[in-house]
């Protein structure tokens, strides 16, 4: 499971295992002006892993399905 928390000023990623109790497997912070958006980040972020589940929280409000992140020109 890949989760996010996506900022206009950082994102912070985490890898779970899940089991009976859910482990953490990895966690970074990417600063989120590096990146053109988020896809290059999670793709950086998991190298060859996959995921089955992803959960993100956005700054910003979501509107059709989309959401025009707070201070960054990202689309998510």
């Amino acid at each position: 499971i890949l989760a996010g928390d996506i900022g206009g000023t950082s994102v912070r990623l985490a890898l779970f295992e899940r089991s009976e109790t859910s482990i953490c497997t990895r966690i970074m912070k990417f600063s989120s002006k590096e990146f053109s958006g988020l896809a290059e980040i999670v793709r950086r972020f998991l190298g060859s892993d996959t995921v089955s589940r992803a959960c993100f929280g956005v700054a910003g409000p979501v509107r059709e399905q989309r959401c025009q992140a707070t201070n960054l020109p990202w689309v998510i």
